[in-house]
């Protein structure tokens, strides 16, 4: 099923109805009603996109992108609600959780990667609010950041900014205080140019780029492919878009880690349509995030060794990102 992209289809009308079963055969059977469940059904096209819990606080997309507009106020004081826009929105095709993300219309909150002897590198914060209909995501909020370029983005792990709220209704009230910490955002846009630098002066040689996006990306090879098979030409289809990838990358930027960061970047922010990718952007982009951040403290190890690093299997090791 398509994936909704646009706006506007992610922000169909929801409503709550009472939920019943059908017990017994006919002509003896009857409808019996569940009070603990109820079902959130899309006014639009009266499909029912979640069965949820007595508790569940409904919470439309167009609600939590409201909110979102005023969590970039909390984060960003400096910025106006008209300076923030969608940038993007993705949902599976049944609707029952979207992602929309918001990004400032202008340069006013870019920071600069400035490598030696070379064009400097822009990068961009956005937020991004989750929101679901079926119980399966809790609302939150997460702060990422783009590199300007290409748009190529990843969410921070344990995030800089984040607010996550289950859908309950002790939980989630009728407006929603979020209170940000500015000394760590700081610290991190400050520390930022150094990650990116610590991962330009690790050398990664072009036959490790596959297998090392691969790793962070959690896709693996499949065993017992028949040649000529569906799944075998899935396979060879993403491993020639990947390997376009890396060849472009190491182009520009070097064989290093920060040209291999780059191409995980760049497929996570725009996933290949393959049986073999079983995660949605949101996830990929959370991985590149988590492994931005433990990659750079290995890598900074005097005796770190990529080889050692990808036979360990230490680049698949992010367990806690779904």
């Amino acid at each position: 099923m398509p994936r909704l992209t646009d706006l506007k289809d992610v922000l169909f009308p929801v409503e709550e109805r009472p939920v019943f079963v059908t017990i017994g055969d006919p002509p003896g059977e009857r409808r019996v009603a569940v009070p603990e469940k109820k079902a959130i059904v899309n006014r639009a096209s009266g499909r029912v996109v979640g069965i949820v819990s007595r508790g569940y606080r409904l919470v439309s997309n167009q609600e939590a992108l409201d909110w979102a507009f005023q969590c970039c106020r909390s984060v960003f004081p400096e910025t106006q609600p008209s300076e923030w826009q969608v940038k993007d929105a993705d949902a599976p095709g049944t609707g029952g959780h979207c992602f929309i993300d918001l990004a400032h219309n202008s340069t006013a909150l870019d920071f600069r990667f400035v490598p030696a002897d070379d064009r400097p590198d822009a990068f961009g914060p956005f937020i991004r609010v989750a929101n679901s209909y079926n119980g399966l995501r809790a609302l939150a909020f997460d702060i990422g950041f783009y590199r300007k370029v290409c748009k190529n983005g990843l969410i921070i792990p344990d995030s800089i900014i984040r607010f996550k709220f289950p859908h309950l209704r002790r939980d989630i009230g009728e407006t929603i205080q979020f209170e940000v910490a500015q000394d760590r955002l700081a610290k991190f846009k400050a520390s930022f140019g150094d990650y990116l630098g610590a991962l330009r002066t690790c050398v990664v040689s072009r036959p490790h780029f596959e297998p090392l996006l691969f790793a962070v990306l959690a896709i693996r090879h499949p065993d017992g492919l028949e040649p000529a098979s569906r799944d075998a030409r899935d396979w060879e289809s993403l491993n020639k878009h990947v390997s376009s990838l890396c060849d472009r990358y190491a182009g520009e930027l070097g064989q290093n880690a920060y040209a291999v960061f780059n191409a995980i970047t760049d497929f996570a922010s725009h996933p290949l349509a393959n049986r073999f990718v079983c995660r949605e952007r949101h996830s990929l982009q959370r991985r590149a995030g988590v492994w931005l951040n433990t990659f750079v403290r290995q890598c900074r190890e005097p005796d770190f060794s990529l080889a050692r690093y990808l036979e360990d299997g230490k680049a698949g090791e992010l367990s806690q990102v779904a």
